[in-house]
């Protein structure tokens, strides 16, 4: 079978008996001097015959391609959806669409070239280094992450959310902490590793450890068992994001250490899947979506080339699960 004819403004000008131009300009929203009844019938006979405007020609005439890039760096941890749900919400408000990459299948540099030719009028990167950036012509802004020599980034107070998992656990009264972390080079875990380490360091008598990890629930549950091997007086236990604080659970499940009478675990961020690991996981939610869209709004609101640090100004919340409770 072959394709169906696209409806173009000939079709739908001679449908309503106008001139193309009018038409044209019409469905544009431009202020017309024609009757109300004339454009009411050409809205109507566009809607009758389907038309829908060409996305290329009207790229061509206004210079925007109608697109926004995202960069992340995988697709298996679950925060990354609600960044993508809150861009791809803001970029359709403004009539555009987002495509998103993990650089998987080519190379993240060969994603950022390909685009740099007007596929997008903007671009999140939540994932790569400032030697990829510094070449781009395309506007763009560095999301739930920054990096030394690029001055554009756009974060979350992850201080406050690490310190919120460590308090929550120090009112329960647990005093032997430590930290699962995230990898060396990644801005997002020292900042969570100094909230973390500024909210136990106000409690007498608290200690901490800090454990490797690298965002991913292997990481979290090679670091929980290594900490029930080497440390095994700790019983609260703060995962830096929420791969890392699943597979905590499941290391302290293979050391036989029961959750929460003998250990409390809290992760930072929450997803769906939180509810339905056993047991249910203590987290501190943050404004993903809302980070995702502020991206596309500071990308369609400020200068390419005007300095941007700002950390989104939203509501943190702890949410109380099944995964903490008092010491014992």
């Amino acid at each position: 079978m072959s394709p169906p004819q696209r409806v173009t403004l000939a079709d739908v000008a001679r449908a309503a008996g106008v001139d193309v131009s009018l038409v044209s300009r019409v469905l544009r929203g431009h202020d017309v001097k024609v009757l109300d009844e004339t454009k009411e019938r050409i809205h109507q006979q566009a809607r009758e015959l389907g038309y829908r405007p060409n996305a290329i020609a009207r790229s061509l005439r206004s210079a925007k391609a109608g697109a926004f890039g995202l960069v992340i760096p995988n697709f298996s941890n679950p925060v990354y959806a609600q960044i993508i749900a809150g861009a791809e919400t803001a970029a359709a408000r403004r009539g555009s669409v987002m495509m998103t990459s993990s650089g998987e299948g080519w190379s993240r540099s060969a994603w950022y070239e390909a685009l740099d030719g007007g596929r997008v009028d903007g671009l999140l990167v939540a994932g790569g280094s400032a030697v990829e950036l510094a070449s781009l012509r395309v506007p763009y802004l560095l999301v739930n992450r920054s990096v030394p020599g690029v001055a554009r980034h756009l974060v979350l107070d992850d201080e406050r959310a690490a310190g919120e998992a460590a308090g929550h656990l120090l009112a329960l009264g647990h005093r032997h902490l430590a930290f699962v972390g995230g990898p060396a080079d990644a801005d997002t875990a020292q900042r969570r590793w100094a909230g973390f380490r500024a909210a136990v360091g106000e409690h007498r008598g608290a200690t901490v450890r800090q454990l490797a990890g690298d965002y991913t629930a292997a990481g979290g549950r090679a670091a929980a068992t290594a900490l029930v091997r080497d440390a095994p007086d700790v019983t609260g236990i703060v995962a830096a994001n929420l791969p890392s604080g699943i597979g905590a659970l499941e290391g302290l499940r293979d050391a036989g250490v029961r959750v929460p009478d003998q250990a409390s675990v809290v992760a930072v961020h929450d997803a769906e899947i939180a509810e339905y690991v056993v047991p249910r996981l203590t987290t501190v939610r943050m404004p993903l979506q809302e980070l995702g869209a502020r991206g596309i709004e500071l990308l369609t609101t400020l200068p390419p080339t005007e300095s941007i640090a700002e950390v989104v100004d939203a509501p943190i919340e702890l949410v109380v699960r099944d995964s903490t409770g008092p010491v014992r």
